[in-house]
């Protein structure tokens, strides 16, 4: 995979952290749906200490084997991404918990959500420039990350963001590298969706995650992170009536126009096409007017 010039890490790579890491917390500092997230201290190689997260993956029923194949899945893909929009992965230590736990970089000021609370002023088109770039690196790198949303991406001490949690990620050139889960409900795409007749009907095939039913998502979070308002009139279950499912597409009438301008709106309108082949790549809406003069040229 390319790297992106300018990435920098406080530790050369590596992946084997015992021995090194401490765990500041006793309970969860943020909780995840198939994660716990502690912080705690990684000695660098220059003996400083820095901050850092610790993800200890969760599974049904402490499902061991479920849980390793989780772990192993995430860390395979999580360790080729290098990129200052994606969160650094410093590696795994075995020697704190009774499970292996994923190592990386601690973003103090939280989600984006939470950052953009605390701080309303801050540059949100700035912020929208940052999980494009990420998520067009990620997908000409064939990975398909699975569930944008604003927990999904985190800021850094510069007011960068991150994108982070790679659990359901897949990458598409590698088989294997697959999942099941289609994300977080209220974000996903109309393709994602199980279409039911009635309740009785169980015929149906198993949707899965693509770079379009990514660009639908992120169209979403976008929308958010510029109203600080979640995407209204979006379901909570996966199961749809066709109807329904039609008229999820967002209107403009429920956005006020100085939050969000025309100009971008037509650009997240196109990520919400109901035919997915009809939405842009990540390389095309970087490329449209409301992102160029950010950051630099794709």
């Amino acid at each position: 995979m390319s790297q992106n010039e300018g990435t920098s890490f406080p530790d050369p790579y590596c992946r084997e952290l015992s021995g090194r890491v401490t765990m500041d917390d006793r309970f969860p500092f943020a909780s995840g749906g198939n994660s716990n997230i502690y912080r705690g201290r990684l000695l660098l190689t220059d003996g400083h200490r820095i901050r850092v997260a610790i993800k200890m993956i969760r599974c049904p029923d402490d499902d061991v084997g479920q849980m390793d194949r989780r772990m192993r899945r995430e860390v395979e893909i999580w360790r080729r991404l290098k990129h200052r929009n994606v969160l650094p992965f410093f590696g795994v230590c075995d020697d704190i918990t009774p499970r292996p736990v994923l190592i990386s970089m601690f973003c103090a000021f939280g989600h984006v959500g939470s950052y953009l609370k605390a701080y309303p002023t801050a540059n949100r088109h700035e912020l929208v420039y940052g999980v494009t770039s990420g998520l067009h690196y990620l997908h000409e790198n064939d990975v398909v990350h699975g569930d944008l949303k604003p927990q999904n991406v985190l800021v850094d001490s510069n007011g960068i963001p991150c994108i982070c949690d790679f659990g359901f990620a897949k990458i598409i050139t590698h088989p294997g590298f697959t999942t099941l889960s289609v994300g977080t409900v209220p974000y996903i795409a109309p393709e994602l969706f199980l279409v039911l007749d009635d309740a009785e009907n169980t015929d149906v095939s198993l949707p899965r995650t693509t770079k379009y039913t990514d660009v639908y998502s992120f169209a979403l979070l976008v929308l958010e992170i510029l109203t600080s308002e979640q995407p209204k009139r979006r379901p909570s279950t996966i199961f749809m009536k066709i109807e329904v499912l039609l008229a999820l597409h967002p209107q403009r009438g429920d956005y006020d126009a100085s939050t969000i301008a025309n100009e971008m709106w037509d650009v997240l309108d196109h990520c919400w096409a109901f035919d997915a082949e009809l939405r842009p790549t990540m390389a095309q809406i970087l490329n449209r007017s409301p992102f160029l003069g950010f950051g630099t040229t794709v």
